[in-house]
């Protein structure tokens, strides 16, 4: 029984591990280009002074928002759930 704990507490951590990866490579497909390679802002605003949380950023994300700028008063098209998941908790990761 202690051995199943651990090997399903490390796959845990991988698992944890391979979506922070996945969060980091959308974001640098699909919005390094506006808001810098570490969030830092370039044409969109920067990410790393956001005060909105991971649930925020998917809502936004997923649906967009009204005032917001190009691509974001809709929602991004061609992502799962998932990725999309993926992404808000890499985005939320970049605050400083």
């Amino acid at each position: 029984m202690k051995r199943y704990i651990m090997i399903l507490a490390a796959l845990t951590a991988l698992s944890s591990v391979a979506w922070a990866q996945d969060g980091a490579a959308l974001y640098k497909t699909k919005c390094a280009m506006c808001h810098g390679a570490m969030g830092e802002g370039k044409v969109g605003p920067s990410l790393q002074k956001t005060s909105l949380s991971a649930a925020q950023i998917t809502d936004l994300l997923t649906n967009g928002a009204a005032g917001k700028k190009a691509p974001h008063t809709k929602g991004i098209s061609g992502l799962s759930a998932d990725q999309i998941s993926s992404l808000a908790t890499y985005v939320s990761s970049l605050k400083k």
